[in-house]
């Protein structure tokens, strides 16, 4: 058998696959979350389905022209990581807030509980100013720094705020 055509199948039916968990890891994520105490600024949909679209559509590229064999995995394998770090932001779409026990923020989900400390805020204020004021550093015990972006300074200052007082940190 041809490998172009079991590469791009062995890619179509992992992308399928990454989408159908879609549903199941959203479900997860907001049974974690509690109750939402503030709402935060969502990506557009657009962003979501144009993402998708490259995703499905980069594997059917193998054919348009005789590529290696090493071209060829490479275009299944950046499909298939597309349509993962995609559906780890869609799973949260149109959920991102400050929740209960967690702050979903552009597709990362940081628990309370694992909350380590605010790296960037326990600098003095001098060295702080170097820093974006839209972005919130958290160091987690289990995935190390996550930077959390916010839409604007303000948002990410009621956030931080919030984040600080629910996490006991």
């Amino acid at each position: 058998m041809n490998t172009k055509i079991i590469i791009s199948a062995v890619a179509y039916v992992l992308l399928i696959a990454d989408v159908a968990t879609v549903p199941f890891r959203s479900k997860k994520i907001m049974s974690m979350a509690g109750e939402l105490k503030m709402a935060l600024k969502n990506r557009s949909k657009a962003y979501f389905y144009a993402m998708y679209a490259f995703a499905f559509i980069l594997p059917a590229i193998i054919f348009l022209r005789n590529y290696s064999l090493a071209y060829n995995l490479m275009f299944a394998l950046v499909a298939i990581m597309g349509a993962e770090l995609t559906s780890r932001d869609f799973v949260t779409k149109g959920k991102y807030g400050v929740y209960e026990h967690c702050a979903i923020v552009n597709g990362i989900t940081v628990l309370f509980n694992d909350i380590v400390t605010f790296p960037i805020l326990n600098l003095p204020e001098d060295e702080q100013e170097k820093y974006d004021h839209a972005n919130l550093v958290v160091a987690t015990k289990s995935k190390g720094n996550q930077n959390l972006v916010f839409a604007n300074a303000d948002e990410c200052q009621a956030a931080t705020k919030l984040i600080r007082e629910l996490s006991g940190k």
